[in-house]
């Protein structure tokens, strides 16, 4: 399997926000916190992205994946992986912003002709106390 890297597959840009935790934009400003919060979909960071802007950057990628005869596997961000994962669970894009992908699980799609069939496996579970405050974009 040959490796490839695809920049449109980075990450959410948050713009001025970006390396920030939830916390620290809700307390510098609540105001971009809140609207970010009411739609999340075409919420744009200052001199960032939305969701909008990665599904069209994404968009020309999952077509090409879409071509591949072999297994094609993909190590990304949050966002990036939503985005994915609803496209090819025919699921509406507005679901890109609340749908769970876990950390340290392998989500196996295999796509047929009328539906993708899920598979998930744990490589790594966390214990109760775990916390991540990095964002979730």
């Amino acid at each position: 399997m040959r490796k490839r890297q695809w920049r449109a597959l980075d990450e959410l840009f948050a713009g001025v926000f970006d390396g920030m935790t939830y916390k620290e934009i809700s307390e510098k400003c609540p105001e971009a916190y809140a609207m970010r919060k009411k739609n999340k979909l075409s919420y744009r960071y200052p001199r960032g992205e939305s969701y909008l802007d990665v599904i069209k950057r994404v968009e020309q990628v999952m077509l090409h994946m879409q071509r591949h005869k072999d297994p094609v596997v993909i190590v990304a961000h949050q966002a990036i992986l939503r985005v994915i994962y609803t496209y090819f669970m025919g699921k509406p894009r507005e679901d890109a912003t609340k749908t769970a992908i876990p950390l340290n699980t392998v989500i196996k799609l295999t796509p047929y002709a009328y539906n993708t069939k899920e598979e998930r496996f744990v490589l790594h579970k966390m214990s109760t106390g775990d916390t991540d405050e990095a964002p979730s974009h």
